[in-house]
C-alpha cells in the first residue's frame, strides 16, 4: 500500500508542480501545447512501442479492442439521448464528451508503474478500438449530427485517424502481432530511452492544462457530462466483470474507464461549432476526478 501511494504521489506531486509554475508565470498554459506536440509525436509513441512489443494476438486482445469501440459507442449514444432536448451543436458537443478516455496521457504512466507487461498489452489493445473511436469516428458523428449534413465522409475519416501518429504505430503494433514478427533490439532501445520521459511529461503537461473557469449558464451542462460519464463508468464496470477475461484484464478495463476526457475533446467540441468552456472545463475536473479514482483503484487492486 505505501508503494502505491508514494508512486501515486509522485505523479500528483508533478501535475501540482506544473500547476504552480503556470501561477507563478514560469510556465504558460500555451506551453502545455508544445508538450503535447512532444508527447503526441515522440514520447507516446515510442512508449507504446517499447510497452506493446512482441504483444501475441489472442481472444482476449481481440475482446480488449471491440470493448475499447463498444464503451465509446455507448456513451456516445448515453450522450445523446441525454441532450436530445438541446440543439444539434449542443447534441453533438455531448456525444464527444461523454465518449473518449485519455488513455496514453493518463493511465497509461500508472499502468507502466503498477502493472507492466501484460497489464500495458491489456490497455493498448483496450485503447486501439478507443483511438478508432476518439481520434476519428465520434467526432466525425457528432459533426454530423451538428451540422445537420446528410452525408458522411469516409476518406476524411480515415484522413483524421493516420494523421495520427500514436493510432499509426497501433496499427504497426497490429500487425507484427499478425504475422508475429519483433521490433529489431537497437530500434526497441531507442525507442524505450525516449519513451522513458513520456509519464513525466504527460503529468507535466496535465498540470499546465488544468483550468477550472466556467460561466454559471455552462456550468450545468459540465457536471451534466461528469455525472453521465461517472454512470457510465459504474454501468460498463458492471458488465465487463460479467465477462469471461483474465482479472488483470477486467482490472485494467475498469482503470481504462475511469481516465479523464481524451486531450482532444476540447478541439473536437469547438470544430463541431459550439463555442465556449464547458468541454475545457470538463476536462480539468475529469482529471481531478479520476486521479482520486485510478488512486482508489490500484489500492484495491494490488
Amino acid at each position: 500500500m505505501f508503494d502505491v501511494l508514494i508512486k501515486s504521489f509522485t505523479f500528483i506531486l508533478i501535475i501540482v508542480i506544473a500547476y504552480s509554475l503556470k501561477k507563478a508565470k514560469i510556465l504558460k498554459k500555451e506551453d502545455a501545447n508544445v508538450l503535447a506536440t512532444i508527447i503526441m509525436n515522440i514520447t507516446l509513441p515510442c512508449a507504446l512501442l517499447t510497452s506493446a512489443n512482441g504483444i501475441a494476438l489472442d481472444s482476449t486482445i481481440l475482446i480488449l479492442i471491440a470493448i475499447g469501440i463498444l464503451s465509446n459507442v455507448m456513451m456516445i449514444m448515453i450522450g445523446y439521448l441525454a441532450s436530445m432536448k438541446d440543439n444539434a451543436k449542443m447534441k453533438g458537443a455531448y456525444m464527444i464528451n461523454t465518449s473518449g478516455y485519455n488513455i496514453g496521457n493518463f493511465v497509461l504512466p500508472f499502468v507502466q508503474s503498477f502493472f507492466p507487461g501484460l497489464g500495458v498489452v491489456y490497455l493498448c489493445s483496450f485503447d486501439i478500438g478507443n483511438a478508432l473511436m476518439g481520434l476519428g469516428i465520434t467526432y466525425a458523428a457528432a459533426d454530423h449530427v451538428a451540422s445537420g449534413e446528410n452525408h458522411f465522409d469516409i476518406s476524411e475519416l480515415f484522413k483524421k485517424l493516420f494523421s495520427s501518429i500514436p493510432f499509426d504505430v497501433y496499427v504497426l503494433i497490429f500487425i507484427l502481432a499478425i504475422f508475429k514478427l519483433q521490433i529489431p533490439s537497437p530500434i526497441l532501445t531507442i525507442a524505450s530511452t525516449i519513451g522513458a520521459g513520456n509519464s513525466f511529461l504527460a503529468m507535466l503537461m496535465i498540470g499546465l492544462m488544468l483550468e477550472i473557469q466556467v460561466s454559471a449558464s455552462e456550468a450545468k451542462n459540465v457536471f451534466k457530462i461528469l455525472g453521465l460519464r461517472i454512470i457510465g463508468t459504474i454501468f460498463i464496470s458492471g458488465l465487463t466483470l460479467l465477462l469471461p477475461l483474465p482479472i488483470l484484464a477486467k482490472q485494467i478495463l475498469i482503470m481504462a474507464y475511469c481516465a479523464p476526457l481524451s486531450t482532444v475533446s476540447a478541439v473536437f467540441t469547438k470544430k463541431i461549432g459550439y463555442q465556449g468552456d464547458m468541454s475545457a472545463t470538463a476536462n480539468s475536473l475529469s482529471i481531478v476526478l479520476s486521479i482520486v479514482c485510478i488512486v482508489i483503484l490500484l489500492l484495491i487492486f494490488i
